[in-house]
């Protein structure tokens, strides 16, 4: 598996969508280890794996957020926020609003 399949497995596992940010990451991982703690049933079996699997997912969803590199360019910030462009460009213009 490369790891981009490693990473999308992972992401599918948390049930995250294609964009996401670390909120949402951690959110979502409470959410389904709250939902599957193998402490909350007597068949513990079933719920240890849902566990390992969602605990495995997590440490690989963070593990690349940890190796992410940002961008601080104004480029790449604009691209991301397509309104500071516009403010930039046209600043209060009443269009706009």
């Amino acid at each position: 598996m490369d790891k981009f399949e490693m990473i999308d497995k992972a992401r599918k596992i948390l049930g995250l969508g294609e964009e996401t940010n670390r909120e949402e990451i951690k959110e979502k991982y409470r959410e389904l280890m709250k939902k599957y703690h193998p402490d909350k049933t007597s068949d513990n079996q079933e719920y240890l794996e849902k566990a390992k699997n969602i605990n495995w997912a997590y440490s690989v969803i963070t593990s690349y957020c940890d190796e992410y590199k940002f961008s601080f360019s104004r480029e790449d910030i604009e691209r991301m926020n397509p309104e500071l462009k516009l403010n930039r460009q046209f600043g209060d213009d009443w269009l706009l609003k």
